[in-house]
């Protein structure tokens, strides 16, 4: 309830630092634009209550970017979702083209003190443990390229439908920023691709085509880009089909170890991130790849 409460402070806050824009054409983790409008809202509703299902549109340009007022708006929207009983399924999508979340904001891991870290990953594992506990069914609608963060955010959802476009790309590559992808990151995609798949998939920072991740199991289906949302709102008919209580709690059961683990080591896994994190080889890899990305946009 605390981390909620404090979740809830945050909505608020403006004047956030002004963020490089770019991001790499494979779809790696980005570095958001300049913000002009902070306080616009990041995440857009629409429940329709005739049918039980809610679209969350994510618009923050120009890549979604997981910040740590985007992640608070999420939680405090997705609570909203939650506590509405009405509402029976959720359909995640971008508003942004070709993009559906960069995922984890840079910005967010550079140069910040070991408070500021861990209130941010405190976000992150709120924004995981929020979705992959949900009541509500959820599919992700991925419209656009979804690396690391982003993939995370689709892998707890209950379905994955995505463009069929080859250039669009998801999968956890956080090695290839010299990042270490944490505990929970690596046991949801063990729970939907299998073991040896992750391994491979983390150790390297793979990022697979539209193709290759429906080959894999990393997603669903495919369809094409003009049909996801589309596609999203008649397979949740068929899930919707099936009783509450009987799809909670086998939903439940298939993901309560892996839940348990997070809620029972939290405070350690924040320590161990900020303590990666704030590592000065670390800082210096995320500080070599932000000029990077300076050079590519020059």
């Amino acid at each position: 309830m605390a981390l909620r409460a404090a979740l809830r402070s945050k909505c608020g806050l403006t004047g956030r630092l002004s963020q490089l824009s770019s991001c790499s054409n494979h779809g790696r983790v980005c570095v958001a634009q300049r913000r002009n409008n902070s306080t616009s809202p990041k995440i857009k509703v629409d429940f329709d209550q005739s049918t039980g299902v809610a679209v969350m549109r994510m618009q923050s340009p120009p890549v979604n970017s997981l910040s740590l007022d985007f992640l608070t708006e999420l939680c405090i929207n997705l609570e909203k979702l939650e506590m509405d009983k009405s509402c029976r399924g959720l359909i995640i999508t971008s508003s942004q083209p070709k993009v559906f979340s960069a995922g984890l904001d840079i910005m967010e891991m550079y140069g910040k003190s070991p408070e500021r870290c861990g209130e941010f990953w405190k976000a992150v594992q709120e924004m995981w443990l929020k979705l992959y506990s949900s009541n509500m069914i959820t599919i992700a609608a991925i419209n656009g390229s979804s690396p690391a963060g982003g993939c995370l955010m689709s892998l707890t959802c209950d379905y994955r439908i995505m463009a069929d476009n080859p250039r669009y790309s998801i999968g956890l590559n956080e090695t290839q920023l010299g990042i270490v992808a944490p505990f929970w990151f690596k046991d949801t995609m063990v729970n939907t691709v299998g073991h040896r798949t992750t391994e491979m998939a983390l150790e390297l920072g793979l990022l697979y085509s539209s193709s290759e991740a429906l080959k894999i199991g990393l997603v669903d289906q495919l369809v094409p880009e003009d049909q996801v949302l589309t596609t999203a709102t008649q397979t949740m008919t068929k899930w919707l089909a099936i009783p509450d209580h009987a799809r909670q709690i086998t939903k439940s059961m298939m993901r309560k170890p892996t839940i348990d683990k997070l809620t029972s080591n939290r405070e350690a896994d924040i320590q161990n991130f900020v303590s990666f994190i704030t590592k000065d080889s670390i800082q210096k890899s995320l500080r070599m790849y932000l000029e990077m990305l300076k050079k590519r946009k020059s």
